[in-house]
């Protein structure tokens, strides 16, 4: 029942990013949800579930884009394994280090997307890395606060 949940919550981020993402565009800036929840997911199953999720996010990803054929399914590959290693070496349950991981996990995954892409050079990575990273990092993770707030209330409410 759980990786049904996980695999749900995956292709639902999918499906957001690719249609109503665009409403909530903030001056070039959209969130990540795909990669909010293999951070959700990694932190919560694992390393093993997050990597094969963001796996197939990430080939889901790279069908959209054929000119970097590859590149999203690598890095969501490793940022799930990294979301789940972070399980298992650091006290994740704090919610100040889930979003300094969300701001971690962005510039990262950006930085690794910028400097494997074919349409920008090396010399424009720092540009673009700068110019388009801190603002998704931070919308992202502006995003996760409320997400993680929902959730917080969600199993409050259900608890009581």
């Amino acid at each position: 029942m759980r990786i049904a949940r996980h695999v749900l919550l995956v292709v639902l981020a999918l499906l957001l990013e690719a249609t109503w993402l665009q409403a909530i565009q903030v001056a070039a800036f959209k969130p990540d949800l795909v990669l909010l929840a293999l951070l959700h997911i990694g932190l919560r199953a694992g390393p093993a579930e997050a990597t094969l999720l963001g796996f197939g996010a990430g080939f889901l990803q790279d069908t959209q884009m054929p000119t970097d054929l590859g590149l999203n399914t690598l890095i969501k590959t490793l940022s799930g394994y990294f979301a789940g290693y972070c399980r298992t070496s650091i006290a994740a349950d704090s919610l100040l280090v889930q979003l300094v991981l969300i701001v971690a996990m962005v510039l990262v995954h950006d930085l690794c997307f910028f400097v494997g892409s074919s349409g920008i050079t090396l010399a424009d990575v720092p540009f673009f890395w700068l110019r388009y990273s801190i603002g998704r990092a931070v919308y992202t993770c502006l995003v996760g606060v409320l997400v993680y707030g929902a959730l917080l209330l969600r199993s409050r409410f259900h608890a009581a």
